[in-house]
């Protein structure tokens, strides 16, 4: 069992979550139904870029390593920094994700459906190990925290603006360049809603288990 009060253990969990939620990004990449919000972006530009999903991520999650600094300038501080390695990993996890998924790619709508659902049942429980571990933020998460504090908006209220605004500029970036919305479809509005109802799923577990034990 790993010992979340170790310093040892809390970064175990950490690397076992990203490890998730590269392969769940992965997962739900695949099917080419779409892919999760945050990841639609560099996952459109794949198709102009000749860059893989993993590296796209890293490049376009520094930029908003960079945003975070811009906007806290002298507070920016090593916590911030921890960002960088944390999003190296996860873009190596992703690109390994894809290269272990690459060998079955389903071609009937209701396997790729499961696989998306898969998909996001991986990146929920990989972000649910990451909060656990309470190690580092994702760039993303670390931005949306930033404006949150700064400006005194609620977290969820940025959080449902940041995504959205990340879908958009994916899908001003496929027309731009390919005419048509491309890599933004319906896997990408399931995953929205999917992966906070199975981060709220597994949420729950720890409660029920300890309500068993109590009840022994």
């Amino acid at each position: 069992m790993i010992k979340l009060h170790t310093v040892s253990g809390r970064i175990i969990l950490f690397i076992i979550g990203l490890s998730l939620a590269g392969v769940g990004v992965a997962l739900s990449t695949r099917p080419g139904l779409g892919t999760s919000p945050i990841t639609s972006l560099p996952y459109v530009t794949t198709f102009k870029i000749p860059w893989s999903l993993g590296m796209a991520t890293v490049i376009i999650n520094i930029l908003f390593i960079l945003a975070q600094w811009w906007i806290l300038k002298k507070r920016f501080s090593w916590k911030h920094l921890m960002q960088l390695p944390t999003l190296l990993v996860f873009g190596f996890f992703i690109d390994l994700g894809m290269w272990l998924t690459g060998f079955y790619i389903p071609e009937n709508y209701l396997l790729k459906l499961l696989e998306e659902v898969m998909g996001c049942a991986f990146l929920a429980a990989g972000i649910s190990c990451q909060l656990a571990a309470d190690i580092s933020l994702m760039p993303g998460d670390g931005f949306i925290k930033t404006l949150a504090q700064e400006y005194n908006w609620a977290f969820g209220s940025v959080k449902v603006c940041f995504d959205s605004s990340i879908v958009l500029s994916a899908i001003v970036f496929s027309l731009c360049f390919f005419h048509n919305v491309t890599g933004v479809r319906e896997g990408t509005l399931l995953a929205a809603f999917l992966v906070g109802f199975f981060i709220k799923l597994i949420g729950r577990i720890p409660k029920t288990s300890a309500a068993k034990q109590s009840a022994v």
